[in-house]
Formats: C-alpha cells, sequence, structure tokens
C-alpha cells in the first residue's frame, strides 16, 4: 500500500484538528500558532524518517514552505472575498505535497506507522472533515457550520464498516437520522448529503484496503 504520510501531515494540519473556514480568518499569534501547529503535524507522520537522507530532509523544508505559504495566501485571499481561489488554493496544496509524498515515499516504508495504519487514518479524515469541507463551502447555509453531527456519524459508519461490523455500522446511520429530527426537526439537504458521502466513502475505502464492499 502506498505511504501517504507526509500527505497526511498536511492533510491533518490545515483540516484535521481545526475548522478550515476559520483559519482564513486568523490574525497575528493567533495565525502564528497555526502555522507552528502545521509544522509540528506534518513532523508527527514523517520525523522518524524523513531526516535520515538528505532529499528527506530537503522535501521536508520544501513542504514546510510550501504549507505555511499556502496559510499566508488562504488569509489574503480570504480577506479579498476571493472564496473560489481559495478552494482552487486548497486543491494546489493537495496535489503539491502528494507530489513531494512521492519523491520520498521509499522513506516511509522504515516509519513506526505503517501504511495501512496512515491510509486509514486518511480515510477517517475524508469521511469527516473532508464531507464538511463540501457542506462549509459549496451547499447553502452557514460557512462555519461544526457539522459535528454529520462527522460523528460518518465516523462511526466507517469505523464499523471497516471492521466488518456492517450492522452496527448501518444503525449508526438510523440513529444519527432519528437525532436530527430530535434535535432540529426541518430537514436540510445535509440530511441525505451526510449519510450517502459516509457510505460512499467507506465502501471505497473498505474495498482499497481489504478488497470488500461490506
Amino acid at each position: 500500500m502506498f505511504p501517504f504520510h507526509l500527505f497526511l501531515g498536511h492533510v491533518v494540519a490545515d483540516h484535521g484538528f481545526t475548522n478550515n473556514a476559520k483559519i482564513r480568518e486568523y490574525r497575528g499569534w493567533k495565525l502564528i500558532g497555526h502555522m507552528i501547529w502545521s509544522v509540528f503535524a506534518i513532523l508527527a507522520f514523517t520525523f522518524d524518517v524523513i531526516f535520515q537522507s538528505t532529499t528527506g530532509v530537503v522535501v521536508f523544508l520544501v513542504s514546510v514552505v510550501v504549507h505555511l505559504t499556502g496559510d499566508l495566501l488562504r488569509v489574503y485571499l480570504h480577506r479579498k472575498g476571493k472564496k473560489r481561489l481559495i478552494d482552487l488554493l486548497e486543491v494546489a496544496l493537495l496535489v503539491i505535497f502528494l507530489v513531494l509524498n512521492v519523491t520520498v515515499k521509499d522513506l516511509f516504508k522504515g516509519s513506526y506507522l505503517t501504511a495501512e495504519f496512515v491510509f486509514y487514518l486518511l480515510g477517517m479524515n475524508a469521511v469527516s472533515v473532508a464531507v464538511t469541507y463540501v457542506f462549509r463551502n459549496f451547499v447553502p447555509g452557514d460557512p462555519k457550520i461544526s457539522d459535528i453531527e454529520g462527522i460523528s456519524e460518518r465516523l462511526a459508519f466507517f469505523v464499523f464498516l471497516l471492521a466488518g461490523k456492517d450492522l452496527f455500522a448501518f444503525l449508526s446511520l438510523a440513529l444519527g437520522f432519528l437525532y436530527r429530527i430530535w434535535k432540529f426537526k426541518k430537514p436540510d439537504v445535509r440530511w441525505w448529503m451526510s449519510p450517502v458521502f459516509g457510505v460512499l466513502i467507506s465502501v471505497l475505502w473498505n474495498w482499497m484496503m481489504y478488497g470488500r464492499i461490506f
């Protein structure tokens, strides 16, 4: 399986434990704090092997420069009201980090984090925060929506499905739907989009990791 260690570090830094829509508004020390966190997030998935070769060191330094430049550009574009350019920036950063990851992929074969575990974590990010990014930026509504309920529902389905617990996986969707009826009452497009995205991404990851659909 392909080792996505460096790519995952970038994803976690800007999406995994933060609201990407909010970091666009960071200023001063708050922005600096996020940038410092980003470096440590990238290090967390690469530190044990990335410095074992000159190429690894160079790629790490380039990765840090690219990521921090992306942080600054995101804030600048938000200030100018260029919402769609921010989306293009996010895609460009993902592509660049994927290319950088490919450059040092052989180093990660010796990492204490297995390629399978990293790919599993990448799937968790895809099924949770990636879907929420779509909701915040392309679905009408609150651009700063936390989508906590949707993330919990999709993550539960992902974890149970990949563990081979299909009954619990679909039960989590049913409970999530009942929770929405109880809390929000008024139907929303995310009511059906959230579980659909959750199922599709989870099924895809299940197939890529284990060669099975259910």
